[in-house]
């Protein structure tokens, strides 16, 4: 989902993005705190309370971003690539390239953030005693950055996969047990409790008078943080799996092929629509020469296909990506997302000796997420 997302910069190589349901929130805030600053505030101008509110909006997403580039910087530094920081209706996500190595990288990446949060908390907290005398409008917006700033850094460290916490508690385990995989699992069942504890006081809260919506935002957040508990431990065995287990040892053995000259229509009918392959490798006197797939054909008029041979569209031989028997799944996945290519061949230093695609890969990977539950 937050693959989708509008780029707005980068810090340090970071890709820096906003999903465009965090336009509902930054909608939902800023009319939040106008009506909290009108009511608090009477004397106070509509422009003044609208303008204070948009600001004071924005700036507590900025500190989402440097919560998150807290985890971003120290995980950089420990050896973990971030690719980007995405806003979103629920707070900020950094999407790293994969997992800790090691339980201190998680315990430092994991306590990143909750520390910034509790700096900024501190620093808005003595912006707004030095604005006391002079401007009562900053000094508001100051004060609820400083609470704002507070509250998100204690939820954080709340003991919950996939909170910062949850984090935390992941990297307690996994240093006391040696245990990687118990630490997740841990974690993951802490995150769900939480969930559920979230979800049933946004039940009992929406029970009393005027506080529906309350109830409802609360009942929005537990389950969202159930569904990213669940799905970070599935991503974390699915990384698992993909950076272990050799492409040799999930590859197809059985590789397509077809003729150089066969027409293309031919090869539609007489393999691609009996037997679901959606490429070919193409040989000419028992030698590969190329790769026919469907994209390569769907941009030949219809009416050419009888008389047009697949070696017009294929790609040579002499531009294929290839890959080892020895490389990782995670290695085949990231050659595809780089090349936006859907199979490759697997090749030893002389021969093709298997296949591989994407949706042959993806199974492998539900399978094995399927018995890790």
């Amino acid at each position: 989902m937050l693959e989708s997302s509008l780029r707005i910069g980068s810090i340090a190589g970071i890709r820096i993005g906003v999903h465009y349901t965090w336009f509902i929130v930054f909608f939902l805030l800023s009319s939040a705190l106008a009506a909290f600053f009108r009511e608090t505030h009477a004397e106070w101008s509509g422009s003044t309370i609208v303008l204070t509110a948009v600001l004071t909006t924005l700036m507590y997403f900025v500190s989402i971003v440097l919560h998150e580039l807290g985890h971003s910087l120290v995980a950089i530094a420990r050896g973990v690539e971030v690719r980007a920081i995405t806003l979103f209706i629920f707070g900020g996500i950094a999407q790293a390239e994969k997992d800790a190595e090691t339980a201190a990288t998680e315990f430092y990446i994991a306590i990143a953030g909750p520390l910034v949060s509790f700096v900024l908390a501190a620093l808005f907290y003595m912006l707004s005693v030095w604005s006391s005398p002079y401007s009562a409008t900053f000094t508001e917006a100051f004060n609820w950055l400083a609470t704002i700033n507070f509250v998100l850094a204690v939820f954080n460290l709340v003991p919950g996969y996939p909170l910062d916490g949850g984090r935390v508690f992941r990297a307690l385990i996994w240093r006391l047990t040696g245990n990687a995989d118990k630490g997740t699992r841990w974690a993951v069942l802490g995150g769900k409790i939480v969930a559920f504890g979230l979800m049933l006081s946004g039940a009992l809260i929406g029970l009393l008078p005027g506080m529906l919506i309350n109830g409802l935002w609360l009942i929005a957040i537990g389950w969202f943080l159930f569904a990213a508990a669940e799905g970070s431990r599935r991503a974390y065995f699915t990384q698992r799996l993909t950076a272990h287990v050799q492409i040799g040892e999930v590859m197809r053995t059985e590789i397509p092929t077809v003729s150089a000259d066969t027409p293309i229509v031919q090869w539609i009918d007489g393999q691609m629509l009996r037997t679901g392959q959606r490429s070919a490798l193409v040989v000419e006197n028992n030698q590969p020469v190329g790769l026919i797939t469907l994209n390569d054909i769907i941009r030949c008029p219809r009416v050419q296909w009888p008389e047009t041979p697949v070696r017009s569209k294929m790609t040579p031989v002499n531009r294929l990506h290839t890959v080892k028997p020895s490389n990782s799944i995670f290695e085949v996945l990231q050659i595809m997302r780089e090349h936006n290519i859907n199979q490759v061949p697997v090749a030893n230093e002389e021969n093709i000796v298997g296949w591989v695609d994407r949706e042959h890969l993806l199974k492998i990977i539900q399978l094995h997420s399927t018995v890790e539950r």
